[in-house]
């Protein structure tokens, strides 16, 4: 990556909310660990099922990220704004993703690989330390809405039965 690449993906972050509160050191640091990764419209990102190892920053471009939940089905998101971070959790631990992500169109990330991310962690560098609060809060959040979905089937027991046994009849 040249320093002109890495001043151009300065400009794009420090003007999103979360980047936005980056040092300027900070940020270069980060950006200096990441790769680059250009995907073609329908390029898939990655695949459910997939192990993940690394988190990425969308530069330009817009992903499709699909993903699939018990009882509710299918859920897709649009990701297109620059700065937005997809599969953070992944930078800390090697899980296998649980959606699919693919370009809508020609698409630019940064791609921030688990072992860069422990690198800058264990050298106490603030950029990963701001990652992590940034994951603490995408796993709240995901609790609140894993809960929600709960409560929508059990939270009312006298109808889960009703419904359960309705499906057992259709059987």
């Amino acid at each position: 990556m040249t320093i002109r690449d890495v001043e151009r993906y300065q400009e794009i972050l420090k003007e999103t909310p979360f980047f936005s509160t980056y040092e300027e050191e900070e940020l270069s640091r980060l950006i200096g660990v990441c790769e680059r990764k250009v995907l073609a419209p329908r390029e898939p990102l990655w695949a459910l099922g997939s192990p993940g190892d690394s988190a990425y920053v969308l530069i330009g471009g817009r992903l499709e990220q699909t993903h699939r939940f018990q009882p509710d089905g299918t859920r897709v998101d649009q990701i297109g704004r620059p700065g937005e971070i997809v599969g953070l959790s992944y930078v800390v631990k090697e899980w296998r993703h649980q959606s699919a992500a693919s370009a809508v169109e020609r698409t630019e990330l940064l791609r921030l690989k688990r072992e860069s991310f422990q690198k800058l962690f264990e050298g106490g560098d603030m950029a990963a330390y701001r990652l992590v609060d940034r994951l603490a809060e995408e796993v709240v959040r995901e609790m609140r809405d894993a809960n929600r979905r709960l409560h929508e089937v059990f939270g009312n027991p006298a109808e889960t039965l009703r419904n359960l046994r309705r499906r057992v009849r259709q059987a």
